[in-house]
C-alpha cells in the first residue's frame, strides 16, 4: 500500500518566541504554519511514493531550541537533526 510519512517538531519554545513550520504536503505542496505549539507532528501519504517531503522550523526571536525529524511508517527514520537550534531541516 501507500507509504506514510511522519513529519515532526520538538524542542523548547522560550517565551514569547513563536515558531514558523514549513513542510511539503500529501500533493506535494509546500505549507508554512505559524505560531506553532511544540511538540508538533503530522503524518501523511504522498500522492507519489517517492516523494518524501522536507520540513524546516525557525524561531523569530532565534530563542527556542529546535529538533525535526522525518520518519516513514515502517519505524525508518530518513531524516533527523537534533541540534536544538533556532532553525532546523530535515
Amino acid at each position: 500500500g501507500p507509504k506514510q510519512y511522519t513529519y515532526s517538531v520538538t524542542g523548547t519554545k522560550a517565551p514569547f518566541d513563536q515558531i514558523t513550520i514549513t513542510y511539503t504536503d500529501a500533493s506535494g505542496m509546500r505549507r508554512t504554519l505559524s505560531n506553532v505549539y511544540i511538540p508538533w507532528t503530522i503524518t501523511l501519504t504522498p500522492i507519489s511514493a517517492s516523494d518524501v517531503g522536507s520540513i524546516e522550523a525557525s524561531s523569530l526571536l532565534r530563542l527556542s531550541k529546535l529538533n525535526c525529524k522525518v520518519t516513514a511508517s515502517d519505524g525508518t527514520v530518513l531524516s533527523a537533526n537534533e541540534n536544538n537550534q533556532p532553525q532546523v531541516n530535515c
